[in-house]
């Protein structure tokens, strides 16, 4: 918790008392709270989650002429793990475009099945790229049978690698977007998240 010049009333302590109670008894994720002129973290693991930015520099994943829009904070799924992610709004069919030079180190589109509730999140069509400075960008949502390229083929910024589809937990067509770096052993669930706040676009 972070204050500033602030002078606490008894009411004040009160509801910030009542907020990290909620804390204790739940488990999970982190997030940000305004309350009363105070941020707060929830530190629902065992680590508070600090953002990190991220190190390379990434292009826009989508054509910037067929993107409506970017969205960092609508998505309940996006928390935790997962609070750096962003989604980009397009139309499906849109093409998926690498962020930046790497190897892809997953690939998976045999999926066809997709819907706005969170049973859907393991249907998902997904590339993982691998870049430089142990930074990893993952791509999902993609269309069925979409992906154009192959594990450990090399890329180039800007080569399509996909096309967005509706697969997996979604309720609009987007591409989410990550990038992550692996922080343990399992590649798969020790991973966090990096901040990445500004896109370069393709000329």
């Amino acid at each position: 918790m972070v204050c500033h010049s602030f002078n606490p009333t008894e009411a004040q302590r009160i509801v910030v008392g009542l907020i990290f109670a909620c804390i204790i008894r739940r488990s999970t994720v982190a997030k940000p709270l305004n309350v009363i002129g105070i941020r707060i973290t929830l530190n629902r693991g065992k680590h508070t989650m600090m953002s990190k930015k991220a190190i390379n520099r990434y292009k826009l994943p989508v054509p910037k002429n067929l993107l409506q829009r970017i969205d960092r904070t609508s998505s309940p799924a996006h928390m935790g793990k997962l609070r750096n992610a962003i989604d980009f709004i397009v139309y499906e069919q849109t093409p998926v475009l690498a962020a930046a030079d790497g190897i892809v180190s997953f690939v998976k589109d045999s999926s066809n099945t997709g819907g706005s509730t969170p049973m859907y999140w393991d249907y998902t069509n997904f590339i993982v790229i691998r870049h430089s400075n142990r930074e990893y960008s993952r791509y999902d949502h993609l269309s069925y049978h979409s992906a154009m390229v192959k594990v450990g083929q090399h890329v180039k910024a800007g080569g399509q690698i996909a096309r967005v589809g509706m697969t997996g937990y979604t309720y609009l067509p987007h591409l989410h977007f990550q990038v992550f770096v692996i922080i343990g052993i399992n590649g798969w669930t020790d991973i966090d998240t990096l901040e990445v706040q500004d896109f370069d676009t393709f000329n």
